[in-house]
């Protein structure tokens, strides 16, 4: 009974001195993987990131030819004048009765008998009517199509800060989701090491079963939050990509 129990004893100090060195050993290795493995410096930088999705978002778009449009209203308030302008032409070809020389002159000797020719008449001019309202109206339209302007500046500056602050977020959620995935993934690595170890102990009697399912749980468990943490970092990556409109090839 006291040669057994000393064995089992022996069995739990070395585990136990195993598992202190594996654990020191694990973290040196999820420290060196990440700096190996920091996605940081396979991505595009930030600010380029940002300036893709301002220029991907169709809501920025739509605010950019909103302003385009207002820009030409204000133009064509400048030029709303020349509405009201007209020009007449007219062209004529046939046999006209024409004044002498003489009759054009006015002098009382000459004949007043008319003479014909076949000829070409030609007629144009110029008129303005100019209603009293588009004076009078002309630079309140003209403030109208500067404020529509600025609104829709303001608009489109507006988004395009809420998108840029969408893609840090998105960007840090990727690093993070990242580093978490790669963390969770040596932590099941140890995990089915020590799980292994535990299904031959149990078999071999140096633990029971109650120490042997705790064991086997611990692993499922860390088989769990590595799915979670896989999916969560897939999703971070794909937001990311559907933010900016690009490709992130990692």
């Amino acid at each position: 009974m006291y040669s057994k129990m000393k064995r089992i004893i022996g069995c739990l100090i070395l585990l136990f001195t195993f598992g202190q060195g594996q654990a020191q050993g694990v973290d040196s290795f999820i420290e060196k993987s990440l700096t190996e493995n920091d996605i940081s410096e396979k991505l595009p930088s930030l600010d380029s990131l940002m300036t893709l999705a301002v220029a991907h978002s169709s809501k920025v778009k739509f605010y950019e030819s909103d302003e385009t449009y207002w820009e030409s209203q204000k133009t064509l308030q400048r030029t709303s004048w020349l509405r009201y302008i007209t020009l007449d032409a007219n062209y004529n070809y046939g046999i006209f009765d024409n004044l002498s020389n003489s009759q054009l002159a006015g002098d009382p000797q000459a004949s007043q008998a008319l003479f014909t020719t076949e000829q070409s008449r030609y007629s144009g001019g110029v008129s303005l009517k100019l209603p009293l309202f588009a004076l009078a109206n002309k630079k309140t339209a003209k403030k109208a199509a500067q404020a529509e302007i600025d609104k829709a500046r303001y608009l489109r500056e507006s988004f395009e800060e809420e998108v840029k602050e969408a893609v840090v977020l998105r960007y840090t959620q990727l690093l993070k989701a990242h580093r978490l995935f790669f963390i969770t993934g040596a932590m099941v690595d140890t995990y089915r090491v020590q799980s292994v170890r535990a299904e031959k102990d149990f078999t071999n009697g140096v633990i029971d079963v109650t120490e042997y399912t705790r064991l086997q749980q611990m692993y499922n468990d860390a088989m769990r939050s590595y799915e979670s943490q896989r999916s969560e970092f897939l999703l971070s990556y794909m937001y990311l990509e559907g933010i900016t409109g690009v490709e992130l090839k990692l």
